[in-house]
């Protein structure tokens, strides 16, 4: 008989695996809820043209894509963004702005597993359209700082930069958009000297390289430095100061409002979707040299799917990763919960154990049935590795005192209680 295994890049989730998922994810639902977000549900499939319009060559030469049986080219969503803005296009086109929408799911990229890497994934997205002021981009930072503080990560810290910092300079050397992304994706895999030999393939003037060269030295760093030095760079070139003093006045109302977030500032920083047009940022632990999650600013992307011109600035945080970061810190959470296990002596009393669990279930409390026949001692056995806290044990000589054996299966102490102190006792 042929075994069967499982996809490669894809993940089977255990009981306990799962349990520590869906914590994270109840985490980031929370925080929508706090900061007024309301959540949408997109396809899972949506059209290839739709998802590779503005996702990047990276991510395009990634996404799982076919032809359905109507002969259309779809995709697996790499993203949620280009689904979302999709809507705002459409639908959600007359929509009182700003709309803040959250989004939580799978996404798939055929990219190579590895750690913190995955073909399928798990994501939380957060995206604010209709506003383009600094405020938005610091209410998307503010969200994620309380986030990654809520679920006890430690030492977490913001790489924070502005991708109209580089455009900018382009822009002004007449280096079309589609060359500038290709360069871009160069930078956002730390290729600088391939990043300068295509800016000069490109036509970029000596002084626009000059310009590159001193931007491409900044390492990250505490924003007043990085932003003097990338001033400096850019000194002839008015759209990519008027970036860095941009970016400026985003960290000063962090930091002026009391959002005491960790940042460093790099000016060179890119990320890999083509959609971004302003401040961009990734968060980041010690322990690990991957990123938890990351957005930005994307004023043109509803406008390049049909709608009217409408300012956006979001953020997606990896739920696998931060899960892993938790993890990596020995923070897991310790997700336990009250179950009880319903143990019938001999099949008289099975009609009986059945109702029981029936209406204690029907007041919140979990109960799980004994349905293999086993022994009372089996029985308790089993209860004990699947972490079961109470045993309930009836017997006929219990149903006709209307009592039930409780048995507290951590103190492994038990007494006889009446059916209606049990409903009590479990819901302490």
């Amino acid at each position: 008989m042929q075994k069967f295994q499982r996809v490669r890049g894809m993940r089977d989730f255990l009981p306990s695996d799962a349990a520590k998922l869906r914590h994270v994810e109840a985490a980031t639902r929370t925080v929508a809820d706090l900061f007024g977000f309301k959540e949408i549900i997109t396809p899972l499939v949506e059209h290839y043209d739709l998802l590779a319009s503005k996702s990047g060559e990276e991510i395009t030469a990634r996404m799982y894509a076919f032809d359905d049986l109507g002969g259309r080219k779809i995709a697996l969503r790499p993203e949620f963004t280009a689904s979302i803005a999709r809507l705002i296009a459409t639908t959600l086109r007359n929509e009182p702005k700003p709309l803040r929408l959250y989004s939580t799911g799978t996404l798939y990229r055929y990219d190579e597993p590895q750690f913190g890497r995955y073909r399928e994934f798990w994501q939380s997205n957060y995206e604010i359209f209709g506003s383009n002021r600094p405020e938005a981009d610091v209410e998307i930072l503010s969200l994620t700082h309380q986030l990654m503080q809520r679920l006890g990560v430690r030492k977490f810290w913001f790489k924070i930069g502005d991708v109209s910092i580089l455009r900018g300079l382009l822009t002004e050397e007449e280096v079309e958009e589609e060359q500038q992304n290709s360069l871009l994706q160069l930078l956002d895999a730390k290729r600088w000297e391939d990043g300068l030999e295509t800016a000069k393939s490109f036509g970029v003037s000596t002084r626009g390289i000059e310009a590159l060269k001193n931007i491409f030295k900044i390492e990250e760093g505490k924003a007043a430095k990085a932003l003097q030095k990338a001033k400096k760079a850019l000194s002839d070139y008015a759209s990519g100061i008027s970036a860095t003093e941009n970016l400026k006045h985003i960290i000063d109302l962090c930091k002026r409002s009391g959002i005491d977030i960790d940042l460093i500032v790099e000016p060179r920083f890119a990320r890999g979707l083509e959609y971004y047009t302003g401040m961009i940022f990734e968060i980041f632990i010690p322990e690990m040299g991957i990123s938890l999650g990351g957005g930005g600013r994307y004023n043109k992307l509803v406008q390049m799917f049909g709608g009217e011109p409408t300012p956006a600035v979001g953020v997606a945080h990896g739920l696998d990763r931060i899960t892993l970061a938790l993890e990596k810190q020995d923070n897991s959470p310790k997700i336990s919960r009250q179950i009880a296990v319903m143990v019938p002596i001999g099949e008289k009393s099975v009609l009986k154990a059945i109702e029981l669990a029936s209406q204690l279930r029907e007041v919140g409390i979990s109960v799980e049935m004994e349905i293999m026949g086993r022994t009372v001692t089996r029985a308790l056995q089993d209860a004990d590795r699947r972490n079961a806290t109470h045993a309930i044990i009836i017997g006929q000589k219990e149903i006709a005192e209307k009592k039930v054996v409780l048995r507290n299966l951590r103190t492994r102490q038990q007494r006889l209680i009446s059916i209606k102190k049990l409903f009590v006792e479990l819901a302490k």
